[in-house]
């Protein structure tokens, strides 16, 4: 298993292609921090407004910026994928190495896993057409803010992690 996780970690390709141009990793880098502009911008406006912030605002309008997330989303899964992917290209350490060794990016993913569990709760539950209801003035269901504050946690603990990584390469 782990000569397959090896082989297809390792991406020559990428790793070529950003050795020949010096222009790919700080690009990579910026599309990284839009991303979460957008991301957190989006979905954290979204989650304070259920927590009550701003309850002057109905939740239909500020629910049609969700989508701006989601490319932020696309755009952080992106380049993070060409920072794992391409390591060996900065650092000479393989993709595989740091996955299993680095404890802040296992933390980062898995709050990224659970940020999805999260987001899949609020679908199920039926909050997410419960507060689609929500006018200026009124507050979200409880578990609906419930679902918000993990969500604001998670993706803030993201976040925070994502800039812990660094630091868990030092040992390799």
């Amino acid at each position: 298993m782990e000569s397959f996780l090896r082989y297809i970690l390792r991406w020559p390709i990428l790793e070529q292609f950003i050795q020949a141009y010096a222009w790919v990793w700080p690009l990579a880098e910026v599309m990284h921090f839009v991303g979460l502009a957008l991301l957190i911008g989006t979905v954290g406006l979204f989650d304070l407004r259920l927590l009550g912030v701003g309850k002057g605002l109905a939740v239909a309008p500020v629910r049609r910026l969700l989508p701006w997330g989601v490319f932020g989303f696309v755009l952080c899964v992106t380049s993070g994928s060409l920072f794992v992917g391409g390591l060996w290209a900065n650092i000479a350490v393989h993709p595989y190495d740091v996955l299993i060794v680095n404890g802040f990016l296992q933390t980062k993913l898995i709050f990224i896993g659970l940020a999805g569990l999260n987001l899949l709760a609020f679908s199920l539950t039926g909050m997410s057409r419960a507060v689609d209801a929500i006018g200026p003035g009124e507050d979200a269901p409880p578990l609906a803010k419930v679902i918000a504050g993990a969500s604001l946690f998670l993706w803030f603990g993201v976040i925070y992690m994502g800039r812990l990584i660094v630091w868990g390469n030092l040992a390799l």
